[in-house]
């Protein structure tokens, strides 16, 4: 209700007011009609009687009017605010003005709840489609407040974003500075940079934003990770280079052997010996670096289609020993296999043999002479789990979270003297990942390693094994 109205602050206080203001005139008019003069014929007392008679008369006739208007006035203020209106009282005894204007108003009142819906469904569509976008979407408003953000958004930078400012937002140097480069550019151009911003987890990403401005002097603001393609970009140049690398050693050393015999072929036959096991050791390399290189392409192409076979982890573990029994003998070495009852598993059979063959030639190369390399099983309701454990160095901790990338290698000159690429735990971790397992390293310096593949375990159904 509002406090500055000229008549009163309520329809029965406009209602008394206008008819107190009317009834003195109008009963003095009266008694001047009947002839009778105030003062000399009727007494003092009989004009205020007539002035109140008359007043409460017009107070009754005016009180509904004065509601009608008072509830109409309430409406229009409703609709002007923007909200939702009881539809005012018809104003009584004043048809001729009270229902026309009624009418106008619920036209109003129509047009303005078709307007607020049409505007409802304009932005929740505009709310799924920046939704829908699988990347960071915030709009901006000129005080560079988010005046809204998409799903990604929230979910990247810990939403809810809508209402924040901008550097409370997103806390990135570079991307307020490009906000800043938009509000003063005057021809609208979008601008453009690479920022890294904290995630709400906490973990630093590349993101490339693009400012745009649009009507009303919004800004929209897409935010795309660059992470991914940046690290897949750092690794294919990583990997061309130490292919590079891991070819030319062996490659110039060969080159090497071939020009000394072009230019000064040993005579004797021990020495002539000494540069032929030289000679096909470097090529022996070459051959399993390519090989190596040619396996884990092919395990990539075929890791969105998992193996079906139903496979004895014990007999790939035999299989993996007796092929490795000769490395074993030359270290005066023993592979222990306890794997006795471990049932069988989904995967592919060769793929696991190969694997359980990196990791015990590991084992092997880098334990101390005369180990024990250990390989046993486990499993349950839903998994087997075969292991490789030695008694090695062990591997500091740091080091463990990067051992499946290609090429990496702890002690690079010990791994290169065993005739190591780097390249056999890449190839167990895809190994795995197409088997859709899980490879576990536990390791620490002084005590050990133990590295665990943990496979789905097979189902029988009827008469045979079967897929998982």
């Amino acid at each position: 209700m509002r406090t500055d109205a000229p008549f009163g602050r309520s329809p029965l206080a406009r209602s008394l007011t206008i008819g107190a203001a009317l009834g003195l005139p109008l009963g003095l008019g009266i008694l001047f009609a009947s002839g009778l003069t105030p003062g000399k014929y009727v007494g003092l007392g009989s004009v205020i009687a007539m002035w109140v008679i008359v007043g409460g008369f017009l107070t009754l006739a005016l009180l509904p009017a004065a509601r009608g208007v008072e509830s109409t006035a309430a409406f229009a203020r409703r609709l002007a605010a923007g909200e939702t209106a009881a539809p005012p009282r018809r104003m009584i005894f004043m048809p001729f003005l009270g229902a026309p204007l009624e009418r106008a108003l619920m036209r109003l009142d129509r047009e303005w709840r078709r307007q607020r819906a049409r505007a409802e469904a304009a932005e929740a569509a505009r709310a799924a489609a920046l939704d829908a976008l699988p990347d960071p979407v915030l709009l901006l408003d000129e005080s560079r407040a988010v005046s809204c953000a998409n799903g990604a958004a929230d979910a990247v930078f810990g939403g809810p974003l809508a209402g924040r400012q901008l550097a409370e937002a997103i806390r990135a140097p570079a991307l307020l500075a490009a906000a800043e480069r938009m509000s003063e550019s005057d021809d609208g151009a979008p601008v453009s940079t690479r920022v890294e911003i904290a995630s709400a987890a906490g973990e630093r990403r590349a993101w490339s934003a693009r400012l745009q401005r649009i009507d009303g002097g919004e800004v929209l603001l897409f935010l795309r990770d660059l992470t991914d393609s940046e690290r897949g970009e750092r690794m294919r140049v990583d990997f061309v280079a130490n292919a590079s690398h891991e070819i030319r050693t062996p490659l110039t050393a060969l080159i090497g052997a071939i020009e000394t015999f072009r230019r000064t072929p040993p005579e004797d036959a021990a020495t002539r010996e000494s540069f032929f096991s030289m000679m096909e050791h470097n090529a022996e390399r070459i051959r399993r670096l390519i090989e190596d290189l040619l396996s884990l392409s092919r395990l990539e192409r075929a890791e969105r289609a998992p193996p079906s076979d139903a496979i004895s982890p014990a007999r790939a573990a035999e299989r993996a020993a007796a092929a490795l029994a000769w490395l074993a003998d030359s270290r005066s070495a023993r592979i222990a296999i306890e794997t006795a009852g471990a049932p069988d598993a989904v995967g592919d059979d060769d793929e696991l043999t190969r694997a359980l063959e990196n990791l015990i030639g590991n084992a092997l190369n880098h334990g101390p002479p005369a180990a024990t390399v250990r390989v046993t099983a486990d499993w349950d309701e839903e998994t087997v789990t075969i292991a490789v454990n030695d008694d090695g160095p062990g591997i500091p901790a740091e080091h463990i979270p990067r051992l499946t990338e290609r090429f990496y290698r702890v002690d690079r000159a010990r791994s290169a003297a065993a005739g190591g690429a780097g390249l056999g735990l890449a190839i167990v971790k895809h190994i795995v990942r197409r088997h859709r397992g899980a490879l576990e390293i536990e390791s620490e310096p002084g005590r050990g390693s133990r590295f665990a593949i943990r496979l789905p375990r097979a189902r029988s159904r009827g008469a045979g094994a079967t897929k998982v």
